[in-house]
């Protein structure tokens, strides 16, 4: 997958470019420093481009093992390298994605907005489809990657102080080209179609991670992935790491007056950045709503009239004893939250002390699976009802790249 030059690298990532075009979309190539020392030139071609470069380690070492000195000392040695490319990176991805408990204030010190290393594994392999030697490859990946179960966690972004976490998404292309062969034919695209599908249906984020270099292997998995979230209504926002980033920590500053009228009646003013979007259920407005999914209309405006039928609250109510954790969880998926210990008053209400991310999904499915008259926010900007990110990891592009990585250099 390399050459003595870049020149076979630089092929691939055209291809990578021409398929990202085509579908009218950009992508997130976390960069390792070293690399973009010895080969800036090459790379500064693609900057032109709707693409993001984005830091992946000073060098490719297990950052798990860094000392908070040692990892203060590669981040800024790899800003510095960034900079003087001309590069302002936002973004962090750890190789291997290896992380310990000193990264998130080491990247906050050194000014990273996001980080991009929880991995979700999806179930869309049948093991026991598979040959008992790809049964074996695929648990020594799970092991070194230690992913969090999709169908346990739900695949979203999570604000963290200053830093938005966004997870990645698994099988990648390591895993399912060099762990499991390809095989059965089709893998590759059968296993991300459906992962779309599943973050889809749960308008959660789907993070692609498809490295440049085995990209020919894996073109018709992801076009065909591009294909179905841009023919899918409502749409899926198809965005680069640093623009999820920022529409997090923007959305989460997002403000919304409520002021009480007659009999169920509520006036709501919303203001946030360009692209927030009110949902409602169960309750009529005065302006104009378009059918969204699963019972929401999409109301086109950020003040409106809102009447509920049943005379309840169409927000969430969370009591004085509810963990502080669950009700910031639920305001950074959008919902309204209002602090009260008048259960009767709430079509939805919740009284919790303890909260921890098993609870998430849990939360959602619940809140998602009744038909309580609800306003609330979208997720994702512009009506959007998922999102997909492209993302690939750069570490060599030649063998003298590959080799000095081998050597930690």
């Amino acid at each position: 997958r390399y050459g003595r030059t870049p020149v076979k690298f630089e092929g691939a990532l055209y291809l990578f470019a021409r398929v990202l075009d085509q579908f009218n979309c950009g992508a997130t190539f976390p960069l390792t420093a070293v690399v973009l020392e010895r080969n800036g030139n090459l790379l500064s071609q693609f900057r032109e481009r709707p693409i993001e470069f984005s830091v992946h380690g000073y060098t490719h070492v297990d950052y798990a093992q860094l000392t908070p000195d040692d990892l203060m000392s590669h981040l800024q040695g790899a800003c510095e390298v960034f900079v003087r490319a001309g590069i302002q990176a936002q973004g962090f991805r750890s190789p291997y994605l290896s992380r310990n408990p000193y990264l998130q204030a080491a990247l906050e010190a050194t000014g990273f907005s996001y980080v991009s290393n929880q991995p979700f594994l999806w179930d869309v392999v049948d093991s026991g489809e598979l040959k008992p030697s790809f049964s074996a490859n695929l648990e020594r990946a799970l092991n070194l990657y230690d992913p969090w179960d999709a169908r346990q966690y739900p695949s979203l972004p999570r604000l963290q102080g200053k830093i938005v976490e966004i997870p990645v998404s698994l099988p990648d292309d390591e895993i399912l080209l060099d762990r499991l062969g390809g095989e059965p034919v089709g893998l590759v695209e059968s296993a991300w179609l459906r992962i779309l599908s599943k973050a889809y249906d749960r308008g959660e984020l789907f993070t692609m991670m498809l490295h440049p270099e085995r990209v020919a292997g894996c073109v018709e998995g992801l076009s065909a992935v591009l294909a179905r979230a841009r023919g899918l209504s409502p749409q899926v926002w198809i965005a680069r790491l640093d623009e999820i980033a920022a529409w997090w920590q923007a959305r989460a500053r997002v403000e919304v007056q409520i002021l009480d009228l007659d009999d169920g009646a509520f006036r709501v003013e919303i203001e946030g950045p360009t692209g927030t979007t009110a949902l409602v259920r169960g309750v009529a407005v005065n302006q104009p709503a378009l059918t969204w999914a699963k019972g929401y209309r999409q109301v086109m405006a950020t003040s409106f009239l809102v009447q509920s039928p049943s005379l309840l609250r169409p927000f969430i109510g969370v009591s004085t004893r509810t963990s502080s954790g669950l009700s910031e969880f639920l305001r950074q998926q959008g919902y309204i939250i209002e602090i009260s210990d008048e259960s009767e008053r709430y079509a939805q209400y919740f009284d919790q002390a303890e909260f921890s991310d098993e609870h998430e999904l849990p939360l959602l499915v619940e809140i998602e699976g009744s038909d309580h008259p609800l306003v609330r926010l979208g997720r994702w900007p512009d009506g959007a009802r998922s999102a997909l990110a492209i993302t690939g990891d750069i570490d060599a592009l030649t063998w003298w790249d590959y080799a000095l990585r081998l050597l930690g250099r």
